[in-house]
């Protein structure tokens, strides 16, 4: 019997690609069941994800937030891990060593990456017991890992509306309900690298091109961090995986590279910062998937 099952939403298939490469390494065979939910028209190659149960939406899996919720409601496995396509895990020694956490019978998540604005798991990379959120859901949260917003006014200035984020509410339902909750930041160790803004920005570049999409990263670092997380993504992934079909993101790093430079000093010295990050995270990520001498 596996012990584990993992379990991502992805809208993009070469991204799908490279969380599969990090995970199946990451996690033994023997053990862990996989799991991809695509929440987007068609469906998946299964070519390119041997031994993975590829799901579609449908009836009670409408959307990546019903997904979460049906995942946890269908899992037989006695640990179920929930974790975003854009986290890649790049340790082989920690799923071990979260399996070993679960030894404490009061332990009913382990959060290896976690929120910092409140104390949640989210859905980056959250490893927990599914019978206890099957619990949850049927006694104290049906909505599960929606998303939800409580103090909506257009009177009040944004930063002080009341929203609750993918994972949220389900965090604080668990803590309420008296379980154990560990909220861990691997990421920090170098233990998990997760790549930012991939998805929207990457569907806005569908709609407006490289220059002004450019322009908006110029202006707004969820914008940078998508053009710019994106451009290395691509790079690996089209290293990696010489078969098949070529990472879509059809943006050069030129139109980028001209705003760099643009704009108050602390915003050129935030973007040069995060570009060592970012080349450094996908150096481990690499460096996991052997592609480094």
């Amino acid at each position: 019997m596996k012990h584990i099952t993992v379990f991502t939403s992805t809208v993009y298939q070469d991204v799908a690609r490279v969380w599969h490469a990090c995970i199946s390494r990451a996690f033994p065979s023997r053990e862990a069941q996989i799991e991809i939910f695509f929440d987007a028209p068609g469906q998946l190659d299964s070519d390119y994800f041997p031994g993975v149960r590829l799901l579609q939406r449908g009836p009670g899996r409408r959307d990546f937030h019903e997904a979460y919720n049906d995942a946890v409601r269908r899992c037989r496995t006695p640990l179920l891990a929930i974790c975003d396509s854009d986290v890649f895990w790049v340790d082989r020694e920690l799923w071990p060593w979260v399996r070993e956490q679960f030894k404490d019978p009061a332990l009913a998540a382990v959060s290896c990456m976690s929120r910092r604005k409140r104390p949640s798991h989210g859905t980056f990379s959250v490893v927990l017991r599914p019978q206890v959120y099957r619990q949850l859901l049927e006694t104290r949260l049906p909505d599960g890992f929606y998303p939800a917003a409580e103090t909506v006014a257009p009177s009040l200035p944004l930063e002080q509306w009341q929203w609750y984020d993918s994972g949220d509410r389900i965090s604080q339902a668990l803590v309420e309900a008296g379980y154990g909750l560990r909220l861990l930041h691997c990421d920090e160790q170098g233990r998990l690298v997760r790549l930012q803004s991939i998805t929207l920005v990457r569907r806005t570049a569908g709609f407006i091109g490289a220059e002004p999409l450019a322009a908006m990263a110029g202006r707004s670092r969820y914008f940078w961090r998508g053009y710019s997380s994106n451009l290395h993504l691509k790079a690996l992934h089209d290293r990696h995986f010489a078969d098949g079909p070529r990472y879509h993101f059809p943006y050069s790093a030129r139109a980028l590279q001209k705003q760099k430079e643009v704009g108050p000093r602390p915003e050129v010295k935030w973007r040069s910062e995060f570009d060592h990050d970012i080349r450094r995270g996908m150096h481990r990520v690499r460096g996991f998937l052997g592609d480094l001498p």
